[in-house]
């Protein structure tokens, strides 16, 4: 169960890795005009930078469960900044949220 649950920590990090680094390269075809106007540029940024670092410690076993919260609260977040826009592609942000919320607990015992 320890390996298994090492390799779906490794699979979030790379997810939100890549969201990440997306979102700080591209963060204006992520915005819309409405999202802009919510969160300027340097916030979107910060918001990229942060969900890096957290899946940055998602790799890390003394960081592993507040990582994983973190990161829970951020993926939240975004389906909330999204939420009128996207419809069913909310599966793809809960999904991952609700898998970063079994490792928190996992990882918490």
């Amino acid at each position: 169960m320890n390996i298994l649950l090492w390799i779906l920590q490794v699979l979030l990090a790379l997810w939100n890795l890549m969201g990440a680094g997306y979102m700080v390269v591209h963060y204006q075809n992520l915005a819309n005009a409405w999202a802009l106007s919510v969160l300027p540029r340097p916030v979107w940024i910060a918001y990229g930078v942060l969900e890096a670092l957290f899946a940055i410690g998602l790799l890390l076993p003394k960081l592993v469960s507040r990582a994983a919260i973190g990161l829970a609260v951020l993926v939240l977040l975004g389906i909330g900044l999204f939420a009128q826009y996207t419809g069913w592609g909310l599966l793809w942000a809960f999904v991952p949220a609700l898998l970063l919320g079994i490792v928190a607990y996992k990882r918490k015992r």
